[in-house]
């Protein structure tokens, strides 16, 4: 890799389209801003074990990530910039196992460039990079887990062997269990092809005890403190999780069927094409076989579990760039043609999109720049087109990264001038610090708005008035604090704390829908008003 001179270049060029922008507009709801804001809380208040959300216990997944990204809060401020720079640096390390993992398996530095550029140019990737939750940073545990196997298994270096197991654990204490689910079927697989080197020793055991200690610390904690959580997380966290719709998140078996294929165009299609071609390639016991595995029994998985979310399944994408990226390798310059072809049309596409934007009116602001640019990339397009200074494998490279950049940069532009409307609040919350407002109790009625409380930097009152999500899980809160930030409006206890509330200066948050009748009375201690698309603000 110090030799490879491209490998520098293009890493340098994704780690400035990464982080250009990733700044520029506030957390988006829902989950997005629901992560930022836990680990807001669990930076200021110092407790790096016990997850909140606007006040309450929080338990729905282990810490690592809230911490993580709270590390990021003490680097540059509780800011969107500090949410989201862990976050690259997740997608970055991605990066670099893919390579390094398609060189240990092929043994072709080309070869693993492409996979690194096939990658980033997967919509889901490119998603993960914008949208703070568990799935990037579980993704960089299970690729570098695969790594260290593969490594292991072909140099019998024990150190990997470690590696292997605390990568494990540390994607246990990301998101669970669904650590194992990639991992583990390739390996099954790619065992089979490549034969142990060491056989079993002490080594073995304490690297698996070395796992169970990492990943097991936080559940054993808690339960130390409280034996009801063993059933929390065995039970409602787990197999609930899997077998019912317990937090709203069912899709039909055919989701991921559907919605997978297109959140990695265009080279999804180019894969079937590819795969279609070299059919002979994928024997019993052959690695094409053992990585096309690796990506189609966890999608089969995640269609049978009940809850779906479509970054779920983007640990399989890095297994699926290294499987393309060599058969893109193998095929015939002739036949490679086809693929850069389609590339040049999903590319002009994407141009003429933007491009369009500068002619017509449509819902969202796109910047007048971003058109300009797009404009000056048609000649770029027609000169990969027309070169014969390279061949068509590298021009389908060349045309790759372009789609990357273009999908990187345009989409955080597109968020930072339609914030409202993507559902960032951030406009919101900085009318409320431009009016020297903070300093006042801010409430927001039946929604749960971890954005706002986040975006002022301070805690915020939630009015429950039959809303299902702020129906908090409050079984292991030790007092009754939270009450203070979560009004029953239907309580009259309640109800009159809420107008102890409304007797000095707050501000209330209204979202979509205007207050019931039977509550405009809270109207009366406002004098202000300011709209904002689906928001009101009074003040």
């Amino acid at each position: 890799m110090k030799n490879h001179l491209h490998f520098k270049i293009v890493f340098l060029i994704y780690a400035v389209a990464l982080f250009i922008n990733i700044g520029s507009f506030g957390v988006v709801e829902s989950s997005d801003a629901r992560y930022a804001e836990i680990a807001r809380e669990m930076f200021v208040s110092g407790d790096l074990t016990h997850p909140n959300l606007l006040d309450v216990h929080h338990y729905h997944k282990p810490p690592l990530t809230y911490q993580i990204t709270a590390l990021g809060y003490k680097l540059f401020g509780v800011n969107p910039f500090g949410a989201r720079f862990f976050l690259q640096i997740a997608i970055l390390l991605q990066l670099v196992l893919v390579y390094l993992l398609t060189k240990l398996l092929f043994k072709n530095n080309q070869t693993a460039l492409w996979a690194m550029i096939i990658y980033l140019s997967y919509p889901i990737v490119l998603v993960s990079s914008r949208n703070l939750t568990t799935d990037a940073f579980l993704a960089t545990f299970a690729l570098w887990s695969i790594y260290s196997w593969v490594k292991y298994r072909k140099s019998g270096i024990i150190f990997y062997l470690y590696s292997f197991t605390v990568c494990l654990g540390l994607g246990f204490l990301t998101k669970g269990p669904v650590i194992f689910i990639v991992p583990v079927v390739f390996i099954l697989f790619f065992n089979r092809i490549e034969k142990s080197k060491i056989s079993f020793n002490i080594h073995h055991v304490l690297a698996w005890l070395l796992f169970l200690g990492i990943a097991t610390s936080w559940f054993v904690y808690l339960s130390i403190q409280n034996t009801n959580f063993i059933n929390y997380f065995l039970g409602r966290q787990t197999a609930d999780r899997f077998s019912k719709n317990v937090f709203g998140r069912t899709e039909p078996f055919w989701y991921f069927m559907a919605f997978g294929p297109l959140v990695a165009l265009p080279w999804f299609i180019l894969t079937l094409y590819l795969i279609k071609d070299q059919i002979k390639l994928f024997s019993r016991k052959s690695l094409y076989n053992a990585l096309l595995i690796g990506c189609l029994v966890p999608l089969i998985f995640f269609s049978i579990s009940s809850s779906k979310r479509i970054l779920y399944i983007l640990p399989v994408f890095s297994l699926m760039a290294v499987l393309t990226a060599q058969l893109f390798s193998k095929i015939s310059i002739e036949k490679s043609k086809i693929v850069y072809k389609i590339l040049i049309g999903f590319l002009l596409v994407l141009v003429l999109a933007f491009s369009a934007t500068l002619f017509i009116n449509i819902e969202f602001i796109v910047p007048k720049s971003l058109g300009i640019i797009s404009i000056f990339m048609i000649p770029f397009i027609f000169l990969i087109y027309k070169t014969k200074r390279i061949n068509s494998k590298l021009k389908s490279m060349h045309l790759t990264v372009a789609i990357s950049i273009l999908l990187l940069i345009g989409s955080g532009v597109v968020l930072s001038t339609n914030q409202l409307k993507v559902n960032s609040p951030k406009p919101v919350t900085d009318f409320i610090l431009g009016k020297k407002l903070n300093d006042r109790k801010i409430i927001v009625y039946n929604t749960m708005k971890p954005s706002i409380a986040f975006g002022l930097n301070k805690s915020i009152i939630s009015l429950n008035d039959g809303n299902s999500d702020l129906a908090r899980e409050i079984q292991f809160e030790k007092d009754l604090n939270w009450k203070k930030y979560l009004i029953d409006m239907n309580n009259e206890t309640e109800l009159q704390y809420l107008k102890q509330i409304l007797s000095e200066p707050t501000v209330l948050l209204l979202y979509k829908k205007p207050l019931p009748q039977n509550l405009e009375w809270m109207l009366s201690y406002y004098k202000n008003i300011k709209i904002m698309e689906k928001w009101a603000i009074y003040y």
